[in-house]
């Protein structure tokens, strides 16, 4: 079974030059945590994680509380500086992502060895779909009842 037989067309993604404060509205609407990155031409340039991006918030909040003296206001101060800056400012640029040529067991693998919710699924280095558990669960149950 290829990837691209089961992997879900519907992308999404963000631009890379998207503001965070977008981006955040935006996964919210979704309902995810986290979305492949692309550039222009829909070329996947990094992954967007929003407990990753908490995570650098909180630590940069934490440097911050000499000078403010409260933790509460250092994380606001922090959130607007950083809403208005580029989602590329904060995405990883190292990520793991299938080709659509490639095989179920090398997604499962996959989902297993990383914390991604979205698993891109490219072909000719353009993003096509995305993978994640659920849509792998449902393959099993809608196949098991063949």
């Amino acid at each position: 079974m290829l990837i691209e037989e089961i992997m879900l067309p519907e992308v999404i993604t963000v631009n890379d030059f998207d503001l965070i404060e977008d981006v955040i509205a935006f996964l919210a609407r979704r309902k995810v945590n986290g979305a492949p990155v692309v550039d222009l031409e829909q070329r996947p340039v990094g992954y967007f994680s929003s407990p990753l991006f908490f995570r650098q918030l909180i630590e940069s909040a934490q440097k911050e509380i000499a000078i403010t003296g409260n933790f509460m206001s250092a994380i606001r101060e922090k959130i607007k500086e950083f809403s208005s800056q580029e989602v590329s400012e904060f995405m990883v640029t190292d990520f793991d992502y299938l080709e659509a040529d490639e095989g179920l067991e090398e997604a499962i693998d996959l989902l297993l060895d990383t914390d991604l919710e979205l698993v891109p699924v490219v072909r000719e280095g353009k993003i096509v779909g995305v993978v994640n558990h659920n849509r792998i669960l449902q393959y099993f149950i809608e196949n098991g009842k063949k």
